[in-house]
């Protein structure tokens, strides 16, 4: 097996869409050996394939979603496993794989750069997404800080004012969807209920789906009632991949739906 210096990166010119359309370089710099991959955070693999890193790094670059890849020997011949996320259990015996990750232009601290949509993403999926609600609670207390919307619910802030909290009207069977702006593994949903009317949060469904329509993946579900201030972690009865995560309450009589913070987890992410 060929080894690679640790130093070595491949880069790829791809094109990259913006408001002004411009060519970007993708960087992929080497981490380390690894087993072979068969894991949920690949989500392709490309088997057999003639070439080099180079033709691995050239369609790991022309997928948005791949945020690294494994290139692999399997049988002499080459494999690219193409996933997102980091890896962390690297190897230094008899390994079969050789990992690389995406070195973005683009500084994202703590986090990962989400080429889909050209922003960074951390750990928290859920922080700073794009969110709608089947109705915004309207009250002239919430009037300063947008009507108890639902951006104040993933923010990653858990405030004790009950005032910035997303809220609904009492509606049937009322609904939260965030949109992860692609599409990832979730294993673990994370919610926090207000602190006042703490009843109020129950009979809570979590799915999640790839359109913003159909949901077709079950995560859990908060038979409730909730306490004040409950913090409820959810790991996902089964693993769902998907972009947008819904939370609805599936009781027959109108409801408000409330939910101080949001938090959406994936086990491929750094």
């Amino acid at each position: 097996m060929k080894r690679i210096c640790t130093a070595q990166f491949i880069s790829v010119l791809l094109f990259w869409i913006t408001t002004n359309s411009e060519y970007i370089t993708t960087y992929f710099s080497y981490q380390g050996f690894i087993s072979e991959a068969d894991d949920v955070c690949v989500f392709n693999k490309l088997n057999p394939l003639s070439g080099s890193e180079f033709v691995c790094a050239l369609y790991c670059g022309r997928d948005f979603l791949c945020n690294a890849f494994d290139e692999c020997y399997i049988n002499g011949q080459l494999a690219c496993h193409l996933r997102y996320g980091k890896v962390t259990n690297f190897s230094t015996a008899s390994p079969s794989c050789t990992h690389y990750e995406i070195q973005s232009e683009v500084d994202c601290p703590g986090g990962f750069f989400l080429r889909s949509a050209g922003v960074c993403k951390n750990n928290n999926l859920a922080l700073h997404s794009p969110v709608t609600m089947s109705s915004v609670y309207y009250h002239p207390a919430y009037a300063h800080q947008g009507h108890g919307n639902g951006s104040l619910a993933v923010d990653g802030s858990v405030k004790s004012d009950d005032e910035e909290c997303a809220l609904t009207n009492l509606d049937l069977q009322p609904w939260f969807i965030i949109d992860l702006l692609d599409q990832f593994y979730v294993t673990r949903v994370v919610f926090v209920n207000r602190k006042t009317s703490e009843w109020r949060l129950h009979d809570l469904n979590v799915t999640v789906g790839t359109d913003n329509i159909t949901f077709p993946c079950f995560c859990g579900f908060f038979q409730g009632p909730g306490t004040s201030h409950q913090e409820i972690n959810m790991t996902c009865a089964e693993t769902c991949r998907g972009r947008y995560v819904r939370l609805q309450i599936t009781s027959p009589s109108p409801e408000h739906l409330q939910l101080c913070e949001v938090e959406v987890f994936s086990d491929c992410n750094v």
